[in-house]
């Protein structure tokens, strides 16, 4: 897995409007009984930059748009508005002042562990992942993988989302709240 590192102002700021609108949903109400909840965690601690947005892409069926926005708050990743198909996090990306911007790519090609396929419109956590950069011996920091983790769980996300401005009066706050004692 690569990162791609990019110092231009430019791209700061496209990265910033992209976060701006994040939740267009691609024209899909909060309120569609057809989209999903896609969430999960990634662990920051070791990357050297913070984690400001993140990519979902559409592996099937192939859409005209091809990736979905999450929103991220405190390493919480997470998109409201997902149609059925297949999904899988396609990169992400953050900044910092003394790294500058970072882009981390996963593979282009098959699944990596953050994948996931929606049949049926419900809540899906695509798990908890720390950053873990791989040393290869040589100066080249542009390897990293992401390690499973046991926590924050499924249950602890979901009470955080919970508490999130966009949840309350919305179907999410009722169906976290039906997941949630699905998980008692």
């Amino acid at each position: 897995m690569k990162k791609t590192h990019c110092f231009n102002g430019l791209t700061l700021l496209a990265v910033a409007l992209l976060a701006g609108c994040a939740f267009s949903g691609g024209g899909r109400s909060i309120d569609d009984p057809t989209s999903s909840l896609v969430f999960g965690y990634m662990d920051m601690e070791e990357a050297p930059t913070s984690m400001d947005y993140v990519k979902l892409q559409q592996v099937a069926p192939r859409s005209e748009a091809g990736y979905w926005d999450m929103g991220t708050d405190d390493g919480i990743m997470y998109n409201q508005y997902v149609p059925p198909g297949s999904f899988k996090v396609a990169h992400f990306g953050g900044s910092s002042f003394l790294m500058g911007e970072h882009r981390y790519s996963f593979p282009t090609y098959g699944r990596n562990a953050t994948a996931v396929t929606i049949e049926v419109p419900g809540i899906y956590f695509i798990g908890a992942y720390a950053y873990q950069e791989v040393d290869t011996g040589f100066f080249e920091a542009d390897k990293f993988s992401i390690e499973p983790t046991e926590t924050p769980s499924e249950k602890e996300l979901l009470n955080t989302l919970l508490t999130m401005d966009w949840v309350e009066g919305t179907q999410w706050e009722s169906r976290i709240k039906n997941r949630l004692a699905e998980l008692q």
